[in-house]
């Protein structure tokens, strides 16, 4: 087992913080299309004090899905990072053969 590089925050940060507003945007595009929909109810829970059709509110769900986003990536690389050092310091320097 080779040891490999730490994975950099900036790119994973800038993809899911994408990725969470590109979900977002289909989940206000879904709402606004087919408001009967029960599924846009988890909006309001995600962003407290988020109300759709307003335009303020609007670009607030935008913004903290982003930094929702930024956040889970945070946390991904850190321990992404992080556990290959633990596993070695318990496991030892071993090499797996084959």
């Amino acid at each position: 087992m080779t040891n490999s590089e730490s994975l950099p925050y900036l790119r994973p940060m800038f993809a899911t913080c994408m990725l969470f507003q590109v979900i977002y945007l289909l989940c206000v595009a879904l709402w606004v299309v087919f408001p009967d929909l029960q599924g846009h109810v988890l909006l309001p829970t995600i962003f407290p004090g988020f109300k759709l059709l307003d335009l303020p509110n609007f670009f607030y769900g935008l913004i903290a899905s982003g930094v929702y986003g930024w956040v889970v990536a945070v946390v991904f690389v850190f321990f992404y990072n992080f556990w290959p050092g633990l596993a070695s310091w318990f496991v030892g320097s071993r090499r797996v053969t084959q």
